[in-house]
């Protein structure tokens, strides 16, 4: 829970910095404010969601327990401090303080030694029970993306800073940044985000596991392993860096085609016939992953402009991966919360039920006008309006503050009247989930 509180407070800080003009369309990516903005997104919400997540569900997509949880609050702590390190490095190297090369060092250190002791943790976990569920293998695809991305935003944050004036890094970093990228984006979050929920939503609907992610798999690690291919031969300054990104992209957009085949497939067969609100909420986020995707690879043989595939990064970075990662938080955390809170009462008196513990009603006004804003938010881009895009950016604050503030509810059992709190009820932490093993989640799901 902590992970999930600290992630969405990243985000909300983003949207907030969008909001009042830190980024605008007319503005180059390349900005260190700009670098800030970028590097809440993708450290501190999109990673601190899924190792969150991960923390939770490996022993469930497993059936073993991690190897230790002595890590977890270290590694958040580290994490954070790190990644406020990072921002004030940022904002040195644009006032040119001279201290801005042993900012980044100290930030780098933390940031890279608590994702990779993190990652180790959850990789040896996996790989245990990794004949136990077709998930595991893409969870371990997408630790070993985060190794690589983690490893070239080292090598970045060392060269921007003037910490290192390597001739061999500071060429690499001119090339490389479209592959730093796709290892994040494509790679760790993407490839996550679908080991995952090849677990939770067969779960949450009630269907069986499709049992068929083979060319999801097979096509997905060949993705992979052309990227490792771009990036070994753009260390040796190869004319074959283009072409490759260009085959990882296409084979990337047959992996999602598959898997989108898969998740249509678990939708049919589900045997819970009216949706919830964290399946009619993840709709549009595969909606716009579709569109993204395909538009993206589309782009690149017609040459179109930097705004438009920006504009289209930023909707597969918020309407795909944010809007999952929002509509699934209104089913994780009213379930981690009534397995802790309601689990140990069952049988023994009337218990709520888990649809009692969020106002769904509230959230969903929320999440579609989440959607809504980064839809316009898109086309601002695309259109280089600096003042749509800030309204977009507003109202995607506004709603991301509105939906946490739900799950805060949630959380506390405020939506829960009070009689269902007597004892023996005892209130769950807020900020500490227990960690939930296989047999009680399947139990809780049914």
């Amino acid at each position: 829970m902590s992970y999930f509180a600290a992630a969405l407070l990243c985000l909300l800080l983003a949207q907030m910095m969008l909001a009042a003009g830190w980024w605008q369309p007319s503005v180059d990516i390349g900005e260190p404010r700009v670098l800030i903005i970028v590097h809440f997104v993708t450290i501190g919400w999109f990673g601190l969601l899924m190792i969150g997540a991960l923390l939770q569900f490996s022993p469930v997509l497993t059936g073993f327990c991690l190897p230790t949880e002595r890590l977890n609050l270290v590694c958040l702590l580290a994490l954070i401090i790190g990644l406020a390190t990072l921002s004030f490095g940022f904002e040195a190297i644009e006032r040119e303080w001279p201290f801005a090369g042993t900012l980044m060092v100290a930030a780098v250190s933390m940031l890279a030694s608590a994702f990779l002791a993190i990652a180790m943790v959850l990789f040896i976990g996996l790989w245990r029970g990794r004949s136990v569920h077709t998930a595991s293998p893409f969870v371990m695809m997408a630790i070993v993306c985060l190794a690589a991305t983690v490893t070239l935003g080292a090598i970045f944050a060392l060269v921007i800073s003037g910490a290192t004036q390597t001739r061999y890094l500071v060429e690499l970093v001119l090339d490389a940044v479209p592959l730093h990228m796709s290892f994040g984006l494509a790679g760790w979050m993407t490839f996550a985000a679908i080991g995952v929920s090849y677990k939770l939503l067969p779960m949450f609907l009630l269907s069986p596991d499709t049992g068929k992610s083979g060319l999801v798999r097979n096509s997905g690690a060949s993705a992979l392993a052309i990227l490792c291919l771009a990036l070994v031969l753009s260390t040796a300054g190869s004319g074959l860096v283009q072409p490759l990104m260009l085959a990882a992209a296409i084979t990337f957009a047959i992996t999602l085609t598959a898997y989108l085949v898969d998740v249509t497939a678990m939708y049919r067969r589900r045997r819970r016939k009216i949706p919830e609100l964290n399946t009619l909420g993840s709709i549009p986020a595969f909606a716009l992953l579709a569109a993204s995707a395909l538009a993206f690879v589309v782009s690149i043989p017609l040459g179109l402009g930097p705004n438009v595939r920006i504009a289209l990064i930023y909707v597969f970075a918020f309407g795909w991966l944010t809007g999952l990662g929002l509509a699934q938080l209104l089913k994780i955390v009213p379930f981690l919360t009534w397995i802790e809170a309601f689990g140990p009462l069952l049988g023994r008196r009337p218990t709520p039920r888990l649809s009692e513990l969020v106002r769904e009603r509230h959230a969903a006004v929320w999440l579609a006008l989440f959607y809504l804003g980064v839809i316009l938010a898109g086309v601002a881009i695309a259109g280089k309006s600096n003042s749509g895009f800030r309204a977009a950016a507003a109202l995607q604050a506004f709603c991301t503050a509105a939906l946490a503030f739900e799950l805060f509810r949630t959380r506390a059992l405020l939506n829960i009247d009070g009689s269902a709190k007597t004892a023996p009820f005892r209130q769950p932490a807020f900020l500490v989930a227990k960690q939930i093993q296989r047999g009680n989640a399947n139990d809780a799901a049914s």
